[in-house]
Order: C-alpha cells, then structure tokens, then sequence
C-alpha cells in the first residue's frame, strides 16, 4: 500500500535516531570545517597565550589540541560539544562576562562559525602536541592513492546471467553483485521507468501523452529515443546547469549586507551553464572557459567571459576592524576551495595553515594556487560583438557632440541676453528687495530665493547675484559709487521690520533701480572700448592675479577662487595667491582632510588609505601657489623660508589632504567636448623647499582618476592609479577600494621629487590629488612638517588646442587725465558687475532658453528634438555585461605561516599542486596571473582527477549515490570507489567521447542497472542495506526546484521560458521554473531553506534530505500548496461534461504517470461525494480543491522510484 503523505511519521524517527546515532570516525566534512573556520582563529588569535608553546599560560588554558579545550583552564572547560550556550570559550569571544581576544572583538560571523562549530559537536583532530617533531607524510607514499593514477581502461568482467547486461558498465556491477551472492533487480515498468529518465534529465514530470506514447511503442530502442528527445529538450540544461550551480555555490548576493557587492548581472552566469549544458559543450572547455575564458577561446564570442561568473560571482568577506588581509585571503581560500573540491575533489584548503594532514598537499601547493587567484581582479565586461560596442560607442559620441553644440548655441544666445537684461533691472532690483527683507524676516527660511524668483519671473541664480550685490557693507560700498544712495537709504531701514510689500518702499526701489538702468544705459555703447583695456574681470579679479595662460592648459589652482557660473577661460586667466579651495570652487567636486583611514574621494567612490599611512591629523588647506596661506612653493632642493611668497605655480596641501576635481564640470565650464581626453602633469611633487633638510617630514602622494560606477554593485570605477608618481595596483573589497600592491617609499625633505604624466581617458569624471603622512615626528605627530606640493600642477587638453583659450585684458589705453582715468576704470568696472560672467545680467544658459527670440527658439527646438531622437537611439542600443575576471601582473604569494598573513614565509610560486605534476614544481611563467595555464592542467587528459569527479557527479545524479560517496573529496579521507574500474573506464570512455556529457547520460541511462525497479528484496537489504552495489534503482526524493517545477507543471501553471534576470521566488504570480530564483546569500528564500536547499556560501557536493514536521506543514497549510490545488482542480474541471472517475484518471495521469488502481478510484469518488467545503471566506477550498492537495501532498508525487 502506497504511502500518502511524506514526512509524517519519520520526522519522529528521525529525531529518535540521530539522537542515539554514535559516529565511530569524524564526519570529513567536520573535519574540513574545523580546518578552514576555526583553526586558522585559534592559531591567529589565541595561541599566542594559550598553547603548548607558550611563554607564559594564560588562565591555565590550552587551545592547541582538543584535549586542551576539553579539560578547559582555571574555569573550567573551555567547550562542550552541541552545547554552545554552556560553552565557556564562546562566551568569551562574545564579550560575555570575559574579553577574548583581549585586542578586539572578532567579527559576528567568525563567531557564528565557533557556534556552529560547537553546535555540531566541536569535531577536532588535534592530538596534545609533543616535544618533538613529528614525521612528515610520505608525499611517495601518499600520492600512490588510486585517485592520483591516471584512469585507465580494463577489460570487462565475466559474468554468469551474460543475458542482462544492456551496456559494458553492466558487466562491472553485476560481476560485484555476483560475487557478492546477489541478482539485480527485475526491469522497473515502462511508466515508472519515462517518470524517473523525465525527472533525471529535465527536471519535469512526463505528459500523459508522452508516457502513452513510450508505454505503447513496441520498438526496441524506445527507450533510447525518449532519452535522446529528453536531452535534445532546452529544459535538460536548466536540470543539470542546476546540478552545476550547486558546486558552483552560485549565488547573486553576500551573507553580509555591509558595503556588500551584490550581482545584479549573475544570472549571466547561470544562462550561460544551461546554455553550455544544452550544447553539450565539451567538459574540458566547460572547465576550462570558467577558469580563464577571458584568455582563452575565440574573442569573436564574448558571451564566454559570462563563465567567469563561476570565480566572479562569489563570495567577498568585510574587511573592517583591521581584517583586510584576512578577507583577502579568505577570498582566495573560495575560489581554491570551489575549484579543488568542485572539479578535483581535493581538499587543497586544508593545507591553508599547515600541510596536509592525509593528502600529498603542502601549504607551498595552497599558496602556489591562490597566488593565481591573488593575480586575478574582480571586473564587470561586455559580453557582446564588437560591432555592437562600436555602435553604442559611435551614438554615445554622437549625443555628446550634439550636447556639446546645444550647450554652445545657449552659451553663444545667453550672451547676447546680458545687454538686453538692461530692461529688467527695476525687476531684479525690486525682487531682489522682497528677497532680503523675507530672509531678514525667515533667516531659516532656505527657500526665499527660489520662492521670489519664482514669483517675480527672474533667473535664481541672478537674483542671489543681485541679493549679495545690494546687500553689501563697509569697503564694498565705496568701489561702487553709483549705488551710494541706495546704500544709504537701504541702511536706514529698520532690519527687523519686513518691508517686501510696503508700497512706499518698493517705490523707492523702482526709483533706484530707473536710475541704475539709465546709468548702465548710457554706459553701454562703451563696453567693448572699456574690457579691452580693463579687462572684462576687472570688478572681479586683482589686477595683480592676472594671468596669460598657453591655449589649452588648465593650472588647477586658479579655479580656486572661482565659482560654478563663470567660463572656463575666465577662471583661469586669475590666478590669486593663498586661494584655498573648497567644494564651492569651480570644478572642486571635495576637499577632504584628516579622514583616518577610508574615506570617499568622488561620488560612491570609497578609498581606503591606510597603506600610505593616513590618520585623522590635519592642518591647513588646500592652497593655490603655496604649501600654505602663509608661504609659497618652491621645489628647488634648497632651504628656503616658509612665509616667502610665491615663486611656483602650483597646488599645495599639509598632509592629510586630498582634493577631487569634476572634469566634467570643467568640460562644461569650458564648453569642451563630453569626451575631451586630458593628461594631468605635475612637474615635481613633494615637500615644499621650506622643510628641506629637515630629516624628519616624510609624505605619500597619489593621483587617482575614476569615474562613477556603471551599474549599482559594479566596482569598476578606478581608472588609474599613481602614488609618488608610479602606477599603483588597486583592489576592491566591500565596496571600498585600497591599494594592493608594494607602495613605493615615501617622499622626504632631501631635495628629490616625484613627477606625474598621467593619460586621463574620455570616460574619467574625476581627478583626485592626495597627501597623506609617512611618518611619524617628534612627539608623534604623524604630519610634522609634511608640507606636500604639486608644483605646475595642471590639466592639458589632448590634442593641445591652436587657438588661446585665456589672455588678459590687453586692450590699448586711450590718452586721458587722471581723472578721465579713473572714471573709465570705475564705468569698466559698473559693466564688469553687470557683464562679466559672474556679473548680474549674465544669465545662465539653462535659464536662457524661455527667453530666446526667433530665430533662435525655433533653432533650439530643432536642437532638442535632434539630441531627444540621438538619446532614443543610444538607449536603444543595450551592451549585456557579465561579472568576470581579469589577469593583473603576476603575483607569487608568500606562504602565511599557521594561515596567518602577519607571519609570512617563503614565496610559494604560482603553480599546480606538484602530485599533479609529477611530483615536480612547474612555476607560472611570469607574465599574467597564470589562469590560462590552470585551465590548461585542469582540463586536460593527464590529470587523473577532473574526469573522474565529473562521471561520478553525473552518476550520483541518476542514482542519488557516486561511485565514490564523497564526491567532493577523493583523497585519504573520502570514501573508496564501490566500482573502481568502472569509474575508470567511465572517466576514459568520457574523455574519448569528446568529454560529451550528454554521450556518457546516453551510456548510463541506456544500461540495465539504471533501468532496474526500486523494489525492495529482503536477500539485497540483508547482504547490502546502503545498495553500494546496485542491485536495485535507489527511490530518490525530489530536490525542491524539480519538486516546485512538477506541481507547476501539472497544474499547467509553468512557464518554460529558458534563461533571463532571476524572480523573486515568493512573488505570488511567479510560475517560472525555480532555477530562476533569485539566490540569496544573506537570506535564502524561505522555501529553498526549508526544503534542503545548499548554502551558496561554499560548494556543495549533495543536498540533505531532511524530514521535519515544517515540511508536513508547508504542503498542508501554506497558500503556495493551496493555490495549486485550486489551480489544479481548475484544470481537472475544466470540462465540464467529464464524470468524477475520467477527472481522476486524469490526475493520476498528470502526477504520477499511471491509471489509479480500484481502490484508489473507490476512495477518491467516495471522498468527493461526501466531502464540503473546508474553511470560510475567501480561504474556503471546495471538495475538488482539497482532493487535489491530499494528491499533491502525498510521497508518490515528491518521489522518484
């Protein structure tokens, strides 16, 4: 009799069990947990106090061995196993009553790990330490394991029953079953034989068409061409690309939500496996592309970088509280771990700390590998044809080009407004009148500008202009006599009665303001005379910071006295001493000191600078053409006053300091092209002439040029990187970038300075100068006398253009008397107010286009329209991108002794563990991070592992066990093949075949033992209870994705669209198959959870089949079951005319490929004659709904036999 519901005893059982379970050996997988979570914590940050070897015992407690712990010190035991809670070592580490370690609480997951440690019984394998050294492995000795011999063919056994076997692989099983006493199982029966090959190779259960079909063909390869129809399905790769993703840890996320980066293109990845799996791509090129695809295969495919994902996509680790170099490391420890346990089945990661204990590794072999990894950066690319980058290339250049000629014609009109403003003055006078008096009135009032601006109809910007400039005081007063009686009258009201709307006053206003309109009237006709002479800045700029700069060159520090609003060319033909910017200076994006370790440098751009020593000491500014306000730069290598004046042109900082400039800013301010390359120079850096022999002061000076980041959680923003004028390696990690490589040594006061030359790209948008402190002066100030320079610090347009981009004023001076003199000099200076670019009527050109006569606003439409139909078409071309890999220069790592990086040993190269290699080194060449090379070993014929872990994970997924029942680990620990020369001539024949998975499925499926029945027999259970030898079809649960899939797919509610973004699993109208789920690292879905889904944290070799009353509760209760009975008895009742007895044979033709037996009939109509309606309301299911959720809920359904 057939058991209805799954997991409604067993739970108990279960329980029961595992309760009285005793394991004789150490679960490896415990074994491997302790070495790769705890360990390395112990040796790192207890061992120091708390070891065998050490000076003085602390607390009279031992962490070296388990042993140690056990007993516990003074306070007694340290741990005791599956009680965290009582476990004194983890209170401790949580701060509870004791600190440990005393330097600093350890982050919460490393924490979770000790709980969970202990939680599953605190496997340990440390023995008490003795005095001496203990042998090291027979590496000859160790490496003769079968797993390390290269596969070879044997010949087939003889057997007695020759008529059974159907393929070579059955000669192999049925000689083991042979000699064991045993018989294989009968033929399972055609339906239940099309439901299991449906459900191995597309996840789905078969139509009833399809298994009438099967049942009623009398061909002998009948069999055969359901499974070659099967493999040919575009669903047998979202079933085996799922198996793949498992090992893989695939996941779109981190477990940690801190500046974490997230995936949002994984699913590139994962649409690459399905689509690899169902194009039978060779196995060896499988392997070989998610290694190193960028440097390897044809560039006329991009899409292959998507492999990378496998690397790519996982997990990075926080690197905050000092812990950078350990993330780094635990994220080299992923990626090894992923591939040697993935496709070696090796367990490298255990040899992070020390050599291995069972297996022919060392820690040079470990080292060897993640120096590959160490090699490699993080990179998000294009993964489409190069025609497609041109294209978006040449639409992108185009709608630049054109905003660059929309932006000049608004320039060109809007200077051809200032003079017209003349007419608006009473209007800007009287508004900027109301303005005043409503600030006055509202000082916390922030929208009073923009109110009155709004409702006076004037330009914002112009009216703070005015406001400033009729507001002033003192001085200001009298270099503008044509104002004196208005400044007279304004300073005789009373501030603190708001006279915006008093008629008389605003009279008065009108009055002043006819009278300035006349007088700047009658001026005008002699403007161009006048700036010719003057200078168009002469109201703005002393005529001592004047400056004539060569076309094309942009001197940083003369922006600093400018602001967002004045021309390109006008900020910087001044050049005034002492300046100090600020984020309000033209083209200043920020000014940052004394920000401790990391801070952001640009928008969304976090750097951390703790390597070139930054703290949170700071003095001064950031200061045009001196170290400081109070003194000049000079680099000349000889001594040289601090208060001198200015001698260089330049930028000048007291470290700690930084500076980031917006090019693009600049690019507008200078109606530049959008993509306007430049080359950043600074003729010598360093500190300034005035520290010079002073022994002590010693600075680090970086230049980094970035852009923003193209897609949110892509860390692709530095574009280059220089620190005392030498390029930089940079790495990312938790959102923060940081430099990674050797830093050059520190600049000193001894006369010698660095240059910068630095290419800065079209797509650069920022520009950050850095000065940080290198060591440490008397009384341990960590800034003495750091005063940095960058001397001819600027920007050059590349090309350098021909015509000048800023000259004086070098009008000729007419013949007049002093006084004629200074009354041109004071009108020059009523029209600079008005006209200048900073001045009051000159009108932005974005405030500009509502006041365009025609022509001109018929010519700015056209303008709009053109730029509206160029963004539409660059839009309308999509560049797909994938997270990938990119080689950085080679990088040999040191061995970190005890897995610590603080105590580093000898350089272990980049190379293949040497078991692999013949028990010789063979070192990566120099060049590169030696992926190419890695992929070449991994997938190749002479290694003896990568086809024998692949064979035994596709047999494991036809029959729930390998051959080998570790599957991830084939070394001393793992379990020893059942079939050794099966798995061999397995593993061969693969690799003949082209290394085509489909070809060895064929092979498998098509042989009498995978078509054996489930049934059970007493004789096999006796002689072998685990089936190791095969003498029956193991009856498998369904994973959750082909279990969710199948009630979809029955309900006829699955969409089998292939491929595309994930979905979020518990969205109620998602019908897609649920390897499109979204995959969470940080908070898995809770149906994945519940139903056994694999941490994507780390590779997963099986699922676990847990029985909990959860589970019974899920399907009984939960509105995903009720929602696909109804869905079901919806598809069930559709035609109406169909009797009770047809609808059921339907069901159990949809669900469990075969007719219902009488009894089932007899029960079912029984039930749907006598049975009501259950629950109220909108959760009421009828008779029909809740017949449909006791089929969908039983074990015949969620099991394959």
């Amino acid at each position: 009799m057939k058991c209805r519901f799954f997991g409604w005893v067993s739970p108990i059982v279960l329980l029961i069990a595992s309760t009285f379970a005793l394991a004789a050996e150490p679960d490896p997988a415990a074994v491997e947990f302790f070495e790769a979570k705890i360990r390395p914590i112990l040796v790192t940050h207890c061992q120091e106090c708390h070891s065998t070897s050490s000076k003085l015992l602390k607390g009279g407690l031992l962490v070296d061995h388990r042993e140690g712990l056990m007993k516990g010190g003074d306070s007694g035991p340290a741990i005791i196993p599956e009680k965290p809670e009582q476990s004194l070592l983890l209170k401790a580490l949580k701060y509870d009553g004791v600190e440990m370690p005393p330097k600093g609480k350890l982050p919460a997951n490393v924490i979770a790990d000790f709980e969970q440690w202990i939680k599953q019984g605190a496997v340990d394998p440390r023995t008490r330490p003795v005095a001496s050294t203990s042998p090291r492995m027979d590496f000859a000795e160790a490496s003769k394991l079968w797993s390390f011999q290269p596969p070879k063919l044997t010949a087939a056994p003889s057997v007695q029953q020759a008529e059974w076997p159907r393929r070579e692989l059955d000669k192999f099983v049925l000689a083991q079953l042979e000699k064991h006493a045993l018989k294989p199982s009968e033929p399972a029966d055609r339906r239940t034989l099309i439901r299991r090959a449906t459900f191995d190779l597309i996840g789905l259960p078969p139509s009833p068409e399809d298994v009438e079909a099967f049942v009623n063909d009398p061909s002998p390869l009948a069999f055969e061409t359901v499974v070659n129809r099967l493999l040919d399905s575009p669903h047998y790769g979202e079933r085996w690309g799922r198996h793949w993703l498992d090992v893989a840890r695939y996941g779109e996320d981190q477990a940690h939500t801190f500046k974490a980066r997230n995936y949002p293109q994984g699913y590139r990845y994962r649409d690459w496996v399905v689509d690899a799996f169902n194009r039978d791509m060779p196995y060896d090129r499988f392997i070989a592309e998610q290694i190193a695809a960028d440097l390897i295969g044809s560039p006329s495919d991009p899409k292959r970088l998507s492999a990378l994902g496998l690397f790519a996509l996982g997990p990075v680790y926080y690197q905050d509280n000092g812990e950078q170099a350990k993330a780094l490391a635990d994220e080299w420890d992923d990626r090894v771990d992923t591939l040697t346990r993935g496709v070696l089945g090796l367990t490298i990661s255990c040899a992070r700390c020390h050599d291995h204990k069972y297996d022919p590794i060392t820690t040079a072999d470990y080292y060897g590998l993640a120096g590959i990894f160490a090699s490699s950066d993080y990179q998000e690319r294009p993964i489409v044809p190069q025609e497609v980058l041109d294209q978006k290339s040449q639409a992108d250049s185009a709608v630049k080009g054109h905003q660059l000629q929309l932006d000049r014609f608004l320039d060109e009109e809007a200077r051809k407004l200032r003079v017209t403003l003349i007419a608006e003055i009473p209007q800007y006078m009287t508004a900027a009148w109301k303005a005043i008096n409503q600030q006055r009135a509202k000082p916390n009032d922030k929208k009073v500008l923009a109110r009155v601006a709004g409702e006076q109809k004037v330009s914002e910007l112009l009216l703070k202009r005015w406001v400033d400039f009729l507001s002033v005081t003192g001085d200001a007063q009298k270099s503008r006599p044509w104002l004196a009686g208005w400044y007279e009258w304004s300073g005789k009201q009373d501030p603190k009665t708001d006279l915006s709307a008093d008629a008389a006053a605003l009279a008065t206003v009108q009055q002043f303001a006819t009278e300035f309109q006349g007088l700047a009237q009658s001026k005008l006709s002699a403007k161009d005379q006048l700036f010719a002479e003057f200078g168009e800045n002469i109201a703005f700029v002393n005529p001592n910071d004047n400056a004539v700069v060569p076309p094309g060159v942009i001197p940083l520090g003369n922006l600093f006295d400018d602001q967002s609003g004045v021309s390109l060319s006008s900020a910087i033909s001044t050049d005034k001493f002492g300046a100090a910017a600020s984020d309000k200076s033209l083209g200043v994006d920020r000014v940052v000191q004394g920000w401790g370790r990391q801070t952001q440098i640009a928008s969304d751009v976090h750097f951390d600078f703790t390597k070139l020593g930054s703290d949170g000491s700071s003095h001064g500014g950031v200061i045009n053409d001196g170290w400081d306000a109070s003194g000049g730069i000079r680099t000349l290598g000889q001594s040289f006053p601090s208060n001198a004046k200015r001698t260089e042109q330049g930028i000048g900082m007291h470290a700690n300091a930084l500076i980031t400039f917006d090019l693009d800013k600049l690019r507008q301010a200078g109606l530049l092209p959008a993509d306007q390359r430049f080359v950043f120079r600074a003729d010598r850096a360093g500190l300034n002439d005035d520290t010079f022999g002073g022994g002590g002061p010693s600075a680090h000076l970086a230049v980094i040029v970035s852009r923003p980041h193209r897609k949110k959680d892509v860390y692709d923003g530095i574009i280059a990187a220089y620190i005392n004028g030498q390029p930089a390696t940079i790495s990312e990690n938790d959102r923060v970038y940081y430099f990674s490589g050797e830093i050059p040594e520190p600049l000193k006061s001894d006369g010698k300075f660095a240059r910068f030359e630095i290419p800065i790209p079209a797509e650069a948008r920022y520009l950050t100068l850095v000065a940080t402190g290198a060591g440490t002066g008397p009384g341990g100030n960590t800034i003495s006398s750091d005063h940095t320079v960058f001397s001819g610090a600027r920007l050059e347009q590349d090309p350098l253009p021909t015509a000048p981009v800023a000259v004086a004023g070098a009008g000729n001076a007419t013949a007049r008397t002093e006084a004629e003199l200074q009354q041109a000099k004071q009108d020059a200076q009523l029209l600079s107010n008005l006209f200048h670019d900073q001045g009051l009527l000159a009108i932005p050109g974005s405030d500009a286009d509502k006041r365009l006569p025609e022509p001109a606003a018929q010519k700015l439409t056209q303008l709009k329209t053109e730029q509206d139909r160029l963004k539409k078409e660059f839009d309308s071309i999509q560049v797909a991108m994938a997270h990938s890999l990119a080689d950085t220069s080679g990088r040999d790592l040191k061995i970190y002794l005890q897995g610590n990086p603080t105590k580093q040993g000898d350089v272990a190269p980049r190379s293949l563990p040497v078991v692999l290699t013949g028990g010789e080194r063979k070192p990566m060449g120099a060049k590169g991070s030696g992926r190419a090379e890695l992929a070449q070993a991994i997938a190749s014929r002479d290694n003896p592992l990568t086809a024998r872990v692949i064979v035994n994970r596709v047999w494991r997924g036809h029959f729930g066990f390998g051959i080998v029942r570790t599957p991830s680990n084939f070394g001393q620990l793992g379990d020893r093949p059942t079939h050794p020369e099966l798995l061999d001539n397995l593993a061969v024949r693969f690799m003949d075949s082209g290394w085509s998975l489909k070809t060895l499925h064929r092979e498998i499926m098509l042989s009498a033992t995978y078509q054996q029945s489930s049934a059970y027999r007493a004789d096999g259970n006796e002689i072998d209870p685990e089936n190791k030898l095969l003498w029956r079809m193991n009856r498998r649960r369904l994973e959750v994705e082909p279990w969710r899939d199948a009630m979809l797919a029955v309900t006829n509610e699955l969409d089998r669209t292939v491929g595309g973004p994930p979905i979020d699993l518990g969205s109620g109208n998602n019908r897609r198959r649920t390897v499109y789920a979204f995959i969470s690292r940080h908070q898995l879905n809770d149906l994945l959870r519940l139903f056994d889904f694999p941490d994507p944290n780390i590779t997963s070799d099986r699922r676990s089949v847990t029985t909990v009353p959860l589970q019974q509760l899920f399907v009984l209760n939960s509105d995903f079951m009720t929602q696909r009975a109804r869905a079901l008895a919806n598809r069930l009742n559709v035609n109406r005319e169909a009797t009770d007895e047809a609808k059921i044979q339907q069901a159990f033709a949809s669900l469990f490929s075969r007719p219902p037996t009488d009894e089932e009939l007899k029960l079912g109509l029984a039930f749907l004659g006598t049975a009501t309606k259950s629950g109220t309301g909108g959760n009421a299911i009828s008779a029909w709904e809740q017949y449909a959720l006791a089929l969908l809920g039983t074990n015949e359904f969620s099991f394959v036999d």
